[in-house]
């Protein structure tokens, strides 16, 4: 009976272990000196099968395939774009709120959809630009954090 239990508590052991290894969150990230005077961090969700490149302008693929092309600006520019893409008549906005202590909005303009961000109490903005469809472009951005480097 001892044996049997022992062979239970074993599997039990071996699931619950098994379990735990495949919800782990792999990520792959880049830190940038900025020229805004800032340090950025950007993480993609690797395990979703997100990849970033190390060099500045940054690409987000996934699959071999970009879906976002990455680049830094000073922060005090955003409000520029945002009128620019408000002037446009052929621009929408797509989105626009709070993701993880930045402010960001994203217009479409034809295929492309552009996601400006705001890192954090900064001085520092990122481009998000996708020329992929609307959902992998909105995929890629969820599954991407920015951070502010101390």
């Amino acid at each position: 009976m001892l044996k049997k239990i022992l062979c239970i508590s074993a599997a039990a052991l071996a699931l619950a272990v098994s379990l735990t290894a495949c919800s782990t969150y792999l990520e792959k990230s880049g830190t940038y000196d900025v020229e805004t005077g800032d340090r950025v961090k950007i993480t993609v969700d690797a395990k979703a099968g997100y990849d970033i490149t190390l060099e500045a302008p940054f690409v987000i693929s996934k699959d071999d395939e970009t879906i976002l092309n990455g680049t830094f600006l000073y922060s005090e520019y955003l409000e520029e774009y945002k009128s620019a893409y408000e002037a446009e008549p052929t621009a929408s906005l797509v989105d626009e709120g709070e993701k993880d202590g930045n402010k960001y909005f994203c217009y479409a303009v034809g295929d492309e959809y552009d996601y400006f961000v705001k890192v954090g109490d900064s001085n520092t903005a990122v481009i998000l630009a996708s020329t992929a469809s609307e959902e992998k472009a909105s995929a890629a951005f969820n599954s991407t954090v920015i951070s502010l480097e101390e």
